[in-house]
């Protein structure tokens, strides 16, 4: 995924591009400072120049997943919805073989492009770890990357651990270029995670935070909105003393 990091941005602008999602910050003029969505045209030079004419000065932060767990997660998406029966199948004809590299323009022999490109790197295996170093890397406030999981995850058909030693080899050969990313990103993120003072202190007090919305960080982060422009919201969250005080779909 790519997450194009950028400040001031009114929102109005981004309803001609429907592809985009917006994280509105609850602020006068209805601004935000992140925009967020998979992005596959980011690596062309049009699209860059097109973010830097719309948007200007920007940041990108972006989280890697492992290769094998994202096939997984690709392969149970499509038999859920469009009833791909086996891996066969998936990978025949659903599969976007090295889908992480080719969308963040990465082609191998470059064993620093992610620290060259990217103001932050996350990898999943380690998700709360990463939105810190990203706290960081953009200077925001630990209240400014509080989460809240609205996902709804569908069943599952198959599980990693079901995969045979084969299966995941084949996974790793026909991912070889997102293998290879991911392993460069978990280096990167492990070897920041050691080099941030005060990491565990801090990951304690977020982790806290998420586990229970009665803690003073939520007071200071207020409302937000999740969705895509102002006609397709989607959800509006606020905790507050322990409780979830508003988690729902709000009407068009």
């Amino acid at each position: 995924m790519l997450f194009p990091y950028c400040v001031k941005y009114n929102l109005q602008y981004m309803v001609p591009q429907g592809w985009w999602a917006a994280h509105p910050g609850c602020v006068p003029g209805n601004s935000f400072h992140m925009m967020f969505r998979h992005f596959p045209d980011y690596p062309q030079p049009w699209a860059k120049n097109w973010l830097r004419e719309v948007i200007g000065d920007y940041q990108l932060i972006t989280i890697l997943r492992d290769p094998v767990d994202r096939a997984v997660s690709g392969f149970n998406h499509v038999a859920h919805h469009f009833g791909v029966e086996t891996l066969d199948q998936f990978f025949q004809f659903n599969h976007e073989c090295n889908h992480q590299s080719r969308w963040l323009g990465y082609f191998g022999r470059d064993e620093n492009f992610l620290e060259r490109n990217f103001a932050g790197v996350g990898v999943t295996e380690h998700m709360n770890e990463s939105i810190l170093l990203f706290r960081r890397a953009l200077d925001l406030n630990m209240e400014d990357v509080l989460y809240a999981g609205v996902y709804r995850d569908t069943p599952k058909a198959i599980r990693k651990e079901d995969l045979s030693e084969q299966q995941v080899a084949r996974i790793r050969s026909i991912d070889w270029l997102d293998v290879e990313l991911h392993d460069q990103a978990m280096k990167l993120v492990e070897s920041r995670i050691a080099a941030t003072p005060d990491m565990e202190q801090e990951l304690r007090e977020f982790e806290c935070a998420l586990a229970d919305f009665s803690h003073p960080l939520w007071e200071k982060r207020g409302p937000f909105l999740i969705g895509f422009d102002p006609e397709n919201i989607w959800y509006e969250f606020t905790g507050r003393h322990g409780t979830v005080k508003q988690l729902r779909e709000l009407p068009p």
